[in-house]
């Protein structure tokens, strides 16, 4: 057994008489994978044992599906490990501590180090002692776009990675793959956790042609089109690991199989997607776990819970457009309870390049009329003591959103007693300081009974709202912690 192997057991040996029977029965498993892996002796010689089965001992590179349905056998009785880039750092600790994952002081070293050489390609490494056999949950930032390279690239080492024999040291590394003098260490489970889908809006493609120099979708012969980013990412996130370099290892370090491959399960959770459906359906080839999480029904529960909720009767929910309403309104009414005519929306119709939206609040009963069409009517005002929730999935500049502010305090004869509450999940803000800040002047204007509520999800953008009286950014940790744990 090697050096590395029994490290590993020890530290299973501990943990399971930490975690009683379950961790047992892990480290029993381990332990019986791993004595079946040492059958084949690191030059390649079988052992008699395994030469009495008359197994083949050969790596051949088959594997088991694009990966197993199963976490491996430690993720049962261990506790999961976070793994972040930069930006999304801080959510992660607070993520640890939810989690109870396991602290490590700043002498022991990181678990992920991301530097860089002189030409600025990312020089990484990363504990593998630390991420083997274990559950893996890797917050990922599409926000920076100079970090896709290198966080998909971690990602794809979580999956399968070599560990070369200490003795190898004496080449500089060099010799461990030809001579197969190396073992296989594989995480357990990994959920890739999307705060933010920063392609969330290129879903689908359109046909483009060019007039007088400008770009145009209106022509039906049009010989452009746009490249889908959302489901191509989605894609790169989702493709399998790679198969050990032959001849192949000697040895498993996680008790799973070598032949045929085991490739960890691999699970993508978005945080209030914009378009689910086209997402989930374009990685369905691939094998990942697709899930898609509302984080609006969470919030309509702390809101709901606030000593200051007005009440069903003084409560009123509006949508800055009918996709929305159609999107969160079963979680408004389940949530809530409010009548159908507290759940309002503003209607938008496009006219050529331009969005037209109607001054006016409408709602649906939930009744169709003879031909099929959904009944409805239209609010026509509001009363001071009245509260008004405004939600929407994200929001760039916050003009619409604004905009049915205005227009709800537009129909309050005493405006100044009209309380509103702006909600969006993710706060885009073009990613720029800038629109932040004319966001907040905006919102001030409004006056103090105005309040705006988002989440960090987007640190970028909502750290710039912290202290801010009027504004609040809601945590996610404790929904993500609910979501994994």
């Amino acid at each position: 057994m090697s050096s590395d192997s029994a490290k590993l057991l020890a530290v299973a040996a501990a943990a399971g008489a930490a975690a009683g029977t379950a961790g047992v029965i892990a480290y029993a498993a381990i332990k019986a994978a791993t004595d079946r892996q040492q059958s084949v002796y690191s030059n390649g010689e079988v052992s008699p044992a395994l030469q009495a089965t008359g197994a083949p001992h050969e790596f051949d590179r088959t594997t088991a599906g694009n990966r197993a349905s199963k976490q491996g056998v430690v993720a049962s009785w261990t506790r999961p490990v976070v793994i972040a880039s930069k930006g999304l750092e801080e959510l992660a600790a607070t993520l640890r501590k939810r989690l109870g994952s396991e602290e490590f002081p700043e002498a022991a070293g990181p678990t992920l180090s991301v530097e860089y050489f002189t030409s600025k390609d990312p020089n990484m490494k990363f504990n593998w002692q630390r991420v083997v056999g274990r559950k893996i949950i890797f917050l990922f930032d599409t926000v920076d776009q100079s970090k896709l390279f290198e966080q998909l690239s971690l990602l794809q080492a979580l999956q399968g990675f070599a560990v070369p024999d200490g003795g190898d040291k004496e080449s500089k590394w060099k010799t461990y793959v030809d001579q197969g003098k190396y073992s296989w260490g594989r995480a357990s489970h990994i959920t890739v956790v999307l705060p933010w889908y920063r392609p969330c809006q290129m879903e689908r493609t359109s046909r483009w042609s060019l007039s007088d120099g400008k770009w145009t979708n209106g022509d039906p012969q049009g010989q452009w089109l746009d490249v889908p980013t959302a489901q191509y990412l989605a894609r790169l996130l989702s493709t399998p690991g790679s198969v050990p370099p032959l001849p192949g290892p000697h040895e498993s370090l996680d008790g799973m199989p070598l032949n045929p491959l085991w490739r960890p399960p691999l699970e993508l959770l978005f945080v209030e997607l914009h378009e689910e459906r086209p997402i989930s359906h374009s990685v369905s080839d691939l094998g990942a776990t697709i899930r898609m999480e509302r984080f609006v029904p969470y919030f309509l529960d702390k809101f709901k819970a606030r000593k200051e909720y007005a009440g069903t009767a003084k409560t009123f929910v509006l949508f800055p457009d009918h996709g929305a309403y159609v999107r969160y309104v079963d979680s408004v009414v389940n949530r809530l309870k409010l009548d159908a005519d507290h759940i309002l929306y503003i209607k938008k119709s496009r006219v050529g390049e331009k969005t037209e939206i109607e001054q006016n609040l409408f709602y649906e009963t939930g009744e169709e009329d003879a031909e099929g069409n959904k009944k409805g009517g239209q609010k026509k005002a509001f009363n001071a003591g009245d509260d008004v929730l405004i939600i929407d999935d994200f929001t760039n500049s916050g003009g619409t959103l604004f905009g049915a502010v205005n227009l709800a305090k537009g129909m309050c004869p005493d405006s100044s007693g009209l309380r509103v509450t702006i909600f969006v999940s993710h706060l885009v803000a073009a990613y720029d300081p800038g629109v932040v800040e004319n966001l907040k002047k905006k919102l001030h204007a409004l006056g103090s009974q105005t309040r705006f509520v988002t989440t960090n999800t987007i640190p970028v953008t909502t750290d710039l709202l912290k202290n801010d009286p009027q504004c609040q950014v809601v945590d996610v940790s404790d929904f993500i912690a609910e979501l994994v744990h």
